[in-house]
């Protein structure tokens, strides 16, 4: 590489800037399995950008490029080995300054100085800003049986989320036109998981919230958020914002017949009952501000709930929980669980 140029190795997670100066173009490299999901992610800044993906064997995989400062480029490794990127301008003429940002699942990743991403806590919601082009790696761990919901929140832009699995495959995407996106995922295998957060259109930058809600695994209730176990004739309030979703839990016994209410001010709510098995149980909401959730355990043991909007981009204004047995009522104005 010439004195004063840019490429080299990239390493899964980092950012890497450049300069192209007219009629330049720089090279870069890294290495991966056959299975491997690579994102590359190229955000510039006077000039519209393209991307060339090289295989080890030095063909022209894939290619990204055209009219805009934002450019993504996701390919799958049929083959082990070092492959090699080019950026360049796709027009004539254009120069400027680029970031460059490598996403490689499953294999182990930075986190930046001044980025975000890393491990997931249960329950935990964390913050994140994108810039032009950027993308975020997060990681958690489940076992098989586990319900995952992820649920992003943004502002400036309309959110994208990925999940992939231990194996490094894509397991499924959620993301467009909003700024307010869930994912639902029951793993089918034990192991740690791959999280990516970007944008969904190109050009899109702001800041986020990511939020992670796992059953039936133990969580955390951040500081400043709601959430946790429901006392018999308890009562609960609670907020949600953009993209939050807030983890509650209560004990049943065998035969006892639970009635969740969930009244809501501000947004049109919605309640995921889970077993002590972490299965999903039961679902209510729509279009209303107020839900009931009846269901009859079956088993004993620590069941969890799940509020969230129903609706893409809700917010709440408050919330609260009544817990009691035989029945269990339960809303986010108000949540009841009576006996």
């Amino acid at each position: 590489m010439p004195a004063g140029e840019e490429g080299g190795p990239l390493i899964n997670g980092g950012n890497f800037s450049g300069i192209l100066t007219l009629g330049d173009q720089n090279m870069w490299s890294f290495t991966a399995n056959a299975g491997d999901n690579v994102m590359l992610r190229l955000g510039s800044s006077g000039f519209e950008g393209n991307l060339n993906l090289y295989g080890p064997n030095g063909a022209l995989l894939k290619t990204a490029g055209g009219n805009s400062t934002d450019w993504a480029l996701a390919y799958t490794a049929t083959n082990s080995g070092t492959f090699g990127v080019l950026v360049s301008s796709y027009y004539p003429g254009g120069v400027g300054t680029y970031a460059l940002h490598l996403a490689q699942f499953p294999e182990a990743f930075i986190v930046p100085a001044g980025e975000e991403g890393g491990p997931l806590t249960n329950g935990g919601n964390f913050s994140g800003t994108l810039t032009l082009g950027d993308q975020d790696m997060w990681s958690l761990t489940a076992n098989a049986g586990d319900n995952i919901v992820l649920r992003l929140g943004s502002s400036g832009f309309e959110g994208n989320l990925n999940l992939y699995g231990p194996n490094g495959a894509l397991l499924k995407t959620t993301g467009g036109n909003s700024t307010d996106w869930a994912l639902a995922y029951t793993a089918t295998n034990n192991g740690a998981f791959g999280v990516l957060v970007s944008s969904y259109y190109p050009g899109g930058a702001g800041t986020y919230a990511l939020h992670l809600a796992q059953f039936p695994e133990a969580f955390i209730v951040p500081s400043g958020e709601e959430g946790g176990p429901m006392a018999t004739g308890g009562n609960y309030s609670g907020t949600l914002t953009l993209g939050d979703q807030d983890m509650w839990s209560f004990t049943a016994n065998a035969g006892d017949n639970v009635v969740l209410r969930l009244g809501s001010s501000g947004f049109e709510g919605n309640l995921n009952l889970y077993g002590p098995n972490g299965a999903l149980l039961k679902t209510a909401g729509g279009n209303s501000t107020d839900w009931a959730l009846a269901y009859t355990a079956t088993n004993s043991g620590t069941f969890g709930v799940l509020v969230s909007s129903y609706y893409l981009g809700g917010a709440a204004l408050t919330c609260c929980i009544w817990l009691g047995f035989p029945m269990v009522l339960l809303s986010p104005a108000v949540i009841w669980v009576e006996a």
